[in-house]
């Protein structure tokens, strides 16, 4: 756990301090109108690693590929601050999120590895949400340091430097290589349909209908997204050992959790890159005073996640601790729904505090439910699978978001965002109570 734990704080250092230094790399580098991609390519390459790295977890074991992942994550920092050209550092970013996703697709997996018995599991994880709330906080911090003194090259081989003892540590970790009772063969002819799915369906997700051209696109994205599912689909139906795991995907509990993640991931992502927006805009805050308003909720999530291991082994029904936490949600986004420029701070800091504290409880509950619910041989997809199911939520909050600028205002395309966050969150609650013991 000591090594899960310096994964997670490594992983939210990453985050945090590439998206304070990368729009300063892109300036200096003259590729600024390229800089959207740096986010677009991570987050792609992110998803296509999630579900293959699950697979080949479950199937070889977690040490080696979580150890491969820092490795990787290293690199790619190192590449990225020695970046001569946009170019260069856009395949960087692409190496980036392969690290990522095979880090996601791992260090959530390896809890279950160790204890099988979810009521002593759920403890242990809710330490993570701190180390990574850590992370966050010192990264911005670290980078602005770094890149005012050396200059932003230098912020960028933070993360190389500290995952070095990082992997020091996963070297203890111990290998816990499953037993099968069949060869294990990996469905290499999947994997890329899959990635090929992934790819054209955020893709689609991400394109804004402003003109004829972007229409087009968007058509093309989805027809190649509906053809690589058609046959994908078919050939897991005739593979005897399929990458997606379809045991999982038969199970209706998972099928519940998987639609709530997706409608938490579309929540999450309205308020963690609106919420400034919103703020500006209807309160009239800076943008500084307006990420300050935010910390209540970047406090809540690991202060939720910790309450959620507390109570957890005090619960007949645990799911009635995620529809708490939907109920804790839908509240806070209720009144930030009502949000006017007369109101205070404590109404802000109070509206954020309880979105945080949700999202805490919501996020952790899922994971460890999803892992309940999937076969013992299959625990790393299902995780991955948690992951990746994120990953479209929040492709969906920004296609709702983006579809509501293209015809409204950004007040209004807010208003809308967070009248859908209030009715995900409604839904999150039914959904939480159907789930079966």
């Amino acid at each position: 756990m000591c090594g899960v734990y310096a994964v997670l704080f490594l992983l939210g250092l990453e985050t945090t301090i590439g998206g304070s230094i990368l729009p300063l790399a892109a300036h200096e580098l003259n590729g600024l109108e390229r800089f959207p991609l740096t986010g677009t390519l991570q987050m792609l390459a992110s998803a296509c690693a999630t579900p293959i790295t699950a697979r080949l977890g479950d199937m070889y074991g977690r040490k080696r590929l979580l150890q491969g992942a820092i490795a990787l994550l290293c690199l790619a920092g190192v590449g990225s601050g020695m970046a001569l050209t946009m170019e260069h550092l856009l395949a960087m970013r692409v190496l980036n999120g392969v690290a990522l996703g095979m880090m996601a697709a791992t260090a959530f997996a390896v809890p279950a590895d160790v204890f099988p018995d979810p009521v002593q599991r759920v403890r242990w994880q809710s330490v993570s949400g701190v180390m990574f709330a850590l992370s966050s906080s010192f990264g911005p911090l670290l980078g602005a340091m770094f890149s005012d003194a050396f200059g932003w090259r230098s912020a960028l081989f933070v993360v190389p430097v500290v995952g070095l003892p990082v992997l020091m540590i996963l070297g203890f970790l111990p290998a816990n290589r499953p037993v099968h009772l069949q060869t294990q063969r990996f469905d290499a002819l999947g994997g890329g349909l899959l990635c090929v799915f992934i790819v054209s369906s955020l893709m689609a997700l991400q394109e804004h209908l402003a003109d004829v051209q972007s229409i087009a696109s968007f058509v093309g994205w989805w027809v190649l997204c509906g053809l690589a599912l058609m046959i994908l689909w078919r050939h897991q139906q005739r593979v005897t050992q399929p990458i997606m795991a379809l045991e999982i995907l038969r199970n209706r509990a998972a099928r519940q959790i998987i639609v709530s993640t997706l409608l938490s991931g579309a929540v999450l992502f309205i308020l963690f890159f609106y919420s400034p927006t919103l703020l500006h805009e209807v309160v009239g805050l800076s943008l500084v005073e307006a990420g300050v308003a935010m910390i209540p909720m970047l406090v809540g999530m690991p202060v939720g996640s910790i309450l959620n291991g507390l109570l957890f082994r005090r619960q007949r029904r645990p799911q009635r601790l995620m529809a708490m936490g939907a109920l804790l949600l839908l509240a806070g986004c209720a009144l930030l729904y009502l949000l006017n420029p007369q109101s205070s701070s404590a109404y802000i800091f109070t509206s954020f505090g309880l979105c945080g504290l949700g999202l805490g409880v919501i996020n952790q509950n899922q994971m460890l439910f999803m892992q309940m619910a999937a076969p013992v041989q299959h625990v790393g997809a299902a995780t991955g699978l948690i992951s990746t199911a994120r990953t479209y939520g929040g492709a969906l909050g920004s296609a709702l978001l983006g579809l509501a600028l293209g015809v409204s205002s950004m007040g209004q395309a807010l208003s809308v965002g967070l009248l859908f966050s209030v009715m995900a969150s409604a839904l999150l609650i039914a959904l939480s109570l159907k789930l079966h013991k």
